[in-house]
């Protein structure tokens, strides 16, 4: 989609956000001469001559009027180059890169401050230019993804179909959080053509109420990209109320095609039949053909 690609000064960048950055670069490059020249006239013995003023009046004045504009400059290029995106979306413009930009300019302005030419300020130029393009496309990068991870789940949400799925595979990853493991959840499920295919979700569960294999899910896939699915785990108590018989269908269609094993399925199958909750969980291992997807809570929309 076209709106999903930023352009190369960015994706949220108009003609008026444009022209803000351009007064905002001339500012931040008066900012940097009017702290550079209050620092000469501060510490270089033969900065004046006999036709400048160099009183402490004039020094307090160059700093006190050149490091807030800096700053200011600053904040006002990063809201300028951030544009209307929430905090929840990564932005388009780096805030470093906005940082190395406003530096790159405030070395340019510095290097004429008090009237005369310091070249050696202009060597750190070029490298902060070279970074704020570097990061600036970082941040354009990580704004595309963003966008086309929003267009997928819109698409899911508007055009996906749900269907029911088995849980076939529970293991850890040797992750926990307060205690909580984090475990990879493989489940198995049928499209609506008939396809036998299976998915995986990262998540950290209870430590005493894990998923278990042969438990209940749902998944939501789009019919014409069947990796773009969300995963949906039913809580235990769901599981047990559903229809064993399915399942159990289910785990033979998955063993038959060779996505259980013969041992995995006599688990899976004991597991569905007495409720035994307290089955183990396998130890890590790759699913060959699952499609991750981390952060699926159970009975998450």
């Amino acid at each position: 989609m076209a709106t999903d690609r930023p352009t190369a000064l960015g994706p949220r960048l108009s003609r008026g956000r444009i022209v803000g950055l351009a007064v905002t670069s001339v500012f931040t490059a008066a900012a940097g001469w009017l702290t550079a020249t209050g620092l000469v006239r501060a510490f270089a013995a033969d900065a004046c001559g006999a036709e400048r003023s160099c009183g402490s009046v004039s020094v307090v004045a160059c700093l006190a009027a050149g490091i807030p504009l800096w700053l200011l400059c600053l904040v006002a290029a990063a809201s300028t180059a951030h544009g209307d995106a929430p905090t929840s979306e990564p932005s388009a413009s780096s805030d470093r890169g906005v940082l190395a930009g406003c530096l790159a300019l405030g070395l340019l302005g510095a290097s004429l401050a008090n009237g005369d030419p310091h070249p050696w300020l202009l060597a750190p130029v070029l490298p902060l230019a070279l970074l704020t393009a570097a990061l600036d496309r970082r941040g354009a990068r990580r704004w595309r993804a963003n966008r086309l991870a929003a267009a997928r789940q819109d698409r899911l949400e508007r055009e996906g179909i749900t269907v029911p799925a088995l849980i076939t595979h529970v293991a850890t990853t040797g992750a926990t959080d307060n205690d909580d493991p984090e475990l990879r959840v493989t489940v198995g499920f049928r499209t609506a053509d008939g396809a036998d295919r299976t998915a995986t979700t990262v998540d950290t569960f209870p430590v005493h109420l894990p998923p278990r294999p042969g438990g209940g899910a749902e998944v939501r896939y789009h019919p014409a990209d069947p990796e773009n699915l969300r995963i949906t785990l039913a809580t235990p108590a769901a599981s047990r109320d559903g229809d064993v018989v399915s399942a159990l269908e289910r785990l033979a269609a998955l063993h038959r095609e060779g996505s259980l094993d013969t041992a995995e399925f006599a688990a899976a199958k004991a597991l569905l039949l007495t409720g035994d909750s307290a089955a183990p969980v396998h130890p890590p291992y790759p699913p060959r053909d699952a499609v991750v997807h981390p952060g699926v809570r159970p009975g998450a929309d």
